[in-house]
């Protein structure tokens, strides 16, 4: 029935702000965004076989800040916390699973992110 996950959403009361910190901070490349009357109301960057997307709280009808689903695989977590850290946002300390190494952040809006680093072969 299912055959893929076709896009995430966060919501966001600035998309275009939030845009902006994932492209600076995560180096996520974003379409042009939908508007309406002048204003962004949706923005998706394309991640692997998916969508991540940024959306008005009225279209999600969840409020910002309360979003904690999306995990983004990275090839090596230390070095994106370095370099996350350059960008002055905190991250929690790296968490070790017996498979993988996360750790977590808030986007300016609240959101949280985490981010995944497999540490066994698929």
């Amino acid at each position: 029935m299912v055959k893929d996950i076709a896009f995430t959403a966060y919501p966001a009361a600035d998309v275009e702000g939030l845009m902006t910190f994932y492209t600076d901070v995560l180096g996520l490349r974003f379409g042009d965004p939908y508007r309406e009357d002048g204003v962004a109301k949706y923005a998706e960057a394309h991640v692997g076989n998916g969508y991540f997307s940024l959306m008005t709280p009225e279209w999600m009808d969840v409020a910002p800040g309360s979003a904690a689903g999306i995990v983004f695989e990275v090839g090596d977590i230390e070095r994106a916390l370095s370099h996350l850290s350059e960008k002055d946002v905190q991250t929690e300390a790296i968490h070790d699973t017996p498979v993988c190494r996360l750790s977590s952040f808030h986007d300016p809006e609240g959101n949280k992110v985490t981010l995944h680093q497999a540490t066994t072969a698929n």
